[in-house]
């Protein structure tokens, strides 16, 4: 079907969404939600044809096993945020999704169109990164899979090659006592993109007094979502005494990893000054939820 100048197609299956993206190259750009393309659209972007992928029910859902959660790359965000086992097993990520956009954007936007847009602040990345997500590819030649780190290629570029799909998300699930954060910086009367966002996941050995390992995903303050790999090397292991009394280093460390930009809405010195503010929040916030002193992200 033609529209307006560019090819329309509705795919029944995902097999054929990926022969359709295979045979017309580039020139072909998956539509799920819209909430993302269709303004790039409005602003001059002008594929040669669009894929709907709404009627593909295998991408749609979260699929639960002992030690991971796969979550399709369809699934709106109002049902991650809303989903009741996701808030309690993995709050980190269902705090962060309930914080994007406004409620009519989380009702039509979906997991997969937020990672493939490969906004350096997308809400959902920092956590999925703490989390140690990895995506799973589907295209013509089969599926691969990759840590979500190598899947962010800079800022609106991924590693998805013409004809591949995002296929779902897998997020490892905690076991043992666990606890996450997920602070977000933005204009506090606008339904903004975060300034940038910090998301911290820790789990701690079986008597709750020793961290079993502690990760800090970022947005926001790099071209891409990233780790904070060296403030986790030197938490991981202590006491939650010992790891109170190491978190400025580890703040200076995570600050020495990021590379903030000036732009439109905020300045990079800004940034740097409010990412060590939100980092130390969101260390003592998972340490003092692991102690029991708070008992929301408990898991």
């Amino acid at each position: 079907m033609r529209i307006s100048g560019f090819e329309y197609h509705a795919p029944a299956s995902l097999d054929e969404a990926l022969g359709i993206l295979s045979h017309l190259g580039p020139e072909a750009r998956p539509l799920a939600g819209g909430t993302d393309l269709i303004p790039q659209m409005k602003h001059g972007l002008r594929p040669g044809c669009l894929v709907w992928l709404g009627n593909l029910a295998e991408l749609k859902g979260l699929t639960w096993n002992r030690d991971e959660v796969r979550i399709g790359a369809l699934t709106l965000h109002a049902d991650l945020a809303g989903d009741r086992e996701l808030q309690s097993r993995l709050p980190v990520l269902a705090r962060a999704i309930s914080l994007i956009g406004s409620w009519q954007i989380r009702n039509t936007a979906t997991l997969g169109g937020n990672l493939c847009n490969a906004s350096p602040a997308a809400d959902s990345a920092g956590p999925l990164m703490a989390l140690g997500s990895s995506v799973v590819l589907a295209g013509p030649g089969g599926e691969e899979e990759m840590p979500l780190g190598l899947f962010f290629q800079g800022p609106g570029e991924t590693a998805l090659r013409p004809g591949q799909l995002l296929k779902e998300v897998k997020v490892p699930l905690p076991h043992g006592p666990s606890a996450g954060c997920y602070l977000k910086l933005m204009r506090k009367k606008a339904v903004d993109l975060a300034l940038l966002g910090v998301a911290v996941q820790a789990s701690a050995d079986e008597s709750g007094s020793r961290l079993r390992s502690l990760s800090i995903g970022l947005g926001g303050l790099a071209p891409t979502p990233i780790r904070a790999g060296k403030a986790e090397a030197v938490l991981a292991g202590l006491s939650l005494d010992q790891a109170r009394k190491a978190l400025d280093q580890a703040v200076d460390l995570a600050c020495g990893e990021i590379s903030p930009i000036d732009d439109v809405r905020a300045t990079a010195s800004y940034r740097r000054t409010v990412a060590r503010v939100y980092l130390g929040r969101g260390l003592n916030t998972v340490l003092d939820r692991l102690a029991g002193k708070e008992g929301e992200g408990l898991s």
